[in-house]
C-alpha cells in the first residue's frame, strides 16, 4: 500500500498546539525542532504508512549536498523545506501541482486552502490534524467522527440524499480518517 502523502504548512501548525505555540514565540529554532520530533514520533506510532512533509517560511536552510548547493532534509523522518525567496503557500501549491498530486494538505490558511482543493488536494485544517496528532501521542483512540447523516435540509433545488455530507467533506473526513 502506498504511503499517504501529508504537506503540513509548518508556521500555521505549530501555534495549533499550545506548548509548541509558547516554544516557538521564545525561540523559532526550538519550537520548529520540538514540531518536528514530535511529527516524528507521530508517523512511528500511525498506523498508516505516511510520507510527511513539513514546509517552513524562510531562508534557512537543512544542507549542502557535493556541489555545495542547498537541499531540503530530512529530520526525525520527515522531510523540511523552507520557502527561501519565496512565501510558503507559493511553494505549498507548486508542490502539490508537481511531485506531490493528491496529497494531504494540513492548513487553516482559507485561501491556500481553496487553491490546494483546485488542484486536487484534500485539506484538513491545523486544529483537526493537531488533535488527532494528540490524541493518537497519549496512546488514545481518535474519536469517532459525527455520522456521515445530518439533518435533512427544506429545499426543492437540490438533487440526491439531503441527509448526506458533500463529496468534498466526505473526503475530507475519510482523509483525516486514514491519519
Amino acid at each position: 500500500m502506498a504511503p499517504i502523502k501529508l504537506l503540513i504548512d509548518g508556521y500555521n501548525v505549530i501555534p495549533a498546539i499550545p506548548e509548541l505555540g509558547r516554544i516557538l514565540r521564545k525561540d523559532l529554532e526550538e519550537g520548529r525542532e520540538a514540531f518536528l520530533a514530535l511529527l516524528g514520533e507521530y508517523r512511528r506510532a500511525s498506523p498508516a504508512s505516511l510520507d510527511i512533509t513539513v514546509i517552513f517560511d524562510g531562508k534557512r536552510h537543512t544542507g549542502r549536498d557535493r556541489s555545495g548547493r542547498e537541499h531540503a532534509g530530512r529530520v526525525h523522518g520527515v522531510n523540511v523545506r523552507f520557502s527561501r525567496n519565496e512565501i510558503a503557500d507559493d511553494l505549498i501549491l507548486r508542490m502539490l501541482e508537481k511531485k506531490m498530486r493528491g496529497a494531504t494538505l494540513v492548513t487553516s490558511d482559507r485561501a491556500l486552502g481553496e487553491s490546494a482543493r483546485a488542484l486536487g488536494a484534500t485539506v484538513v485544517r491545523s486544529g483537526e490534524f493537531t488533535g488527532r496528532l494528540l490524541m493518537t501521542m497519549e496512546g488514545g483512540e481518535p474519536e469517532e467522527e459525527e455520522s456521515e447523516d445530518r439533518p435533512g435540509r427544506v429545499s426543492t433545488k437540490k438533487k440526491g440524499n439531503p441527509r448526506k455530507l458533500p463529496k468534498k467533506e466526505r473526503g475530507r473526513r475519510r482523509s483525516l480518517g486514514n491519519l
